[in-house]
């Protein structure tokens, strides 16, 4: 004979039985064999980016787990992606106008680790539009290569820290502007038309840090220039190679300032070693060496201890 179940027991083996949506998760991840209809775990990763960062939390992580092709992204929430070491994911801007990566305004931290994002006919590598932070480690970032294409462009007052990054082949490698302020560190920047360019148009300054770098093998290493009245485009060089390059370091402002000092570097080999054009400024601080370059224009300012 039957008994009759309590409706509390009922309803309670009702909802174990019920699938739910996708709960956020702090840690996501995506991989060649994946599938997006996965709940994007270790064991059943997805397939896409994109799936994976809409279900993962905000400050969350999405992690590569084997080499592949990955898709263009657009960011709209704080996320970090990673790729661990020997891990190759790749990520390619192939429409005209677009970005590898896209972060949108208001997001508020992005950490983008061990990418490599290639340049086949998009505008940028890395677009960041959002006034949060943006760090960028252990990434190559290349063959942005056609006239006003960029590996990184800033535009927008964030904070950006670039680390141990191979920044190579692109028309400009990073574009700083709009108030950004920036870290550039143990990072190489090679075959660049413009390795390094910080300006400032209408925001008060743009401010660029560059250490421990090696720009070499393009048109123009590193550039500070300025157009608006009151604006200033700052770069701080120090215990970096600026070498052999058509010209190494340049500054101008046709409004507000441009100052540049170096510190503990070498600019040499360079066809022009630096060229300071009219509001522009150079300052040599100590112990760099400025030599063997073709020539040099307009006037550096030297600090005691520095050999010119």
């Amino acid at each position: 004979m039957f008994k009759k179940i309590p409706c509390i027991y009922f309803f309670a083996i009702l909802s174990a039985l019920v699938v739910t949506p996708a709960q956020a998760k702090p840690q996501t991840f995506v991989a060649s064999y994946g599938n997006d209809a996965n709940p994007c775990g270790r064991v059943l990763p997805c397939r896409l980016l994109t799936k994976a960062m809409s279900v993962t939390d905000a400050n969350g992580e999405v992690v590569v787990l084997d080499s592949a092709n990955y898709e263009p992204i657009t960011i709209t929430q704080s996320i970090s992606i990673t790729a661990p070491p020997g891990i190759y994911a790749g990520i390619a801007a192939l429409s005209v106008g677009t970005a590898g990566i896209t972060i949108n305004p208001g997001v508020s931290n992005v950490v983008l680790r061990g990418l490599s994002v290639n340049g086949q006919g998009g505008a940028n590598g890395i677009l960041m539009n959002s006034n949060g932070n943006l760090s960028i480690e252990n990434s190559l970032i290349s063959n942005f290569s056609d006239a006003g294409q960029h590996g990184v462009f800033v535009n927008a007052a964030a904070s950006v820290r670039m680390v141990d990054t191979l920044i190579r082949d692109n028309n400009t490698g990073i574009q700083l502007q709009a108030g950004a302020v920036s870290d550039i560190s143990g990072s190489k920047f090679l075959g660049n038309s413009v390795g390094i360019l910080t300006a400032s148009s209408s925001i008060p300054f743009t401010s660029t840090t560059v250490s421990d770098a090696i720009v070499t093998g393009g048109g123009t290493g590193i550039e500070a220039i300025s157009s608006g009245a009151g604006n200033s485009a700052r770069i701080q060089i120090i215990r970096s190679s600026v070498t052999n390059n058509l010209t190494g370091i340049t500054s101008s402002a046709s409004g507000g300032t441009a100052p540049v000092t170096l510190s503990e570097s070498m600019v040499t080999g360079n066809a022009v070693g630096y060229s300071v054009g009219a509001g522009g400024s150079l300052v040599s601080l100590v112990n760099n060496t400025i030599a063997d370059n073709g020539s040099n224009t307009g006037s550096l300012t030297p600090l005691p201890g520095g050999l010119q």
